[in-house]
């Protein structure tokens, strides 16, 4: 059975479709939070699965072209360090930016972003057999 019809929104057609930048602002915007979140809390845990529930989220929404919501994602912690600097904001532990927490952190979100297209695919053959 076919599935690349033209009204499945997860065909590539341009990145800038109106759902492929609602998907990137909700990327984006997941990103800020987890960034937010990472500054504001000591346990790494809880950082690592809001991460993976960032990319599990996008990955099922979005599954076509999946690598660019990790990169989206991990955007917001240097930019929320960024921010929590420009603003003396008050956080957990004193901000700043270590690029080997980012590439960790990036691990994560590929994780997340890759079950999420996984399951997507998999719900799809489901559903088609």
């Amino acid at each position: 059975m076919n599935h690349n019809n033209n009204n499945d929104r997860t065909t590539p057609t341009s990145w800038g479709s109106p759902y492929n930048l609602v998907c990137t602002a909700i990327a984006l915007v997941l990103g800020l939070v987890v960034g937010w979140l990472d500054l504001h809390i000591t346990e790494v845990f809880i950082t690592l699965i809001a991460l993976l529930t960032a990319g599990l989220v996008l990955g099922l929404l979005q599954p076509v072209e999946a690598w660019r919501w990790p990169v989206l994602i991990v955007i917001g912690l240097p930019v929320m360090v960024a921010i929590a600097h420009a603003t003396h904001m008050q956080t957990a532990e004193p901000a700043q930016f270590d690029i080997r927490v980012v590439l960790i952190a990036l691990l994560f979100v590929f994780v997340g972003t890759y079950a999420g297209v996984i399951m997507r695919h998999s719900f799809r053959t489901l559903k088609s057999s």
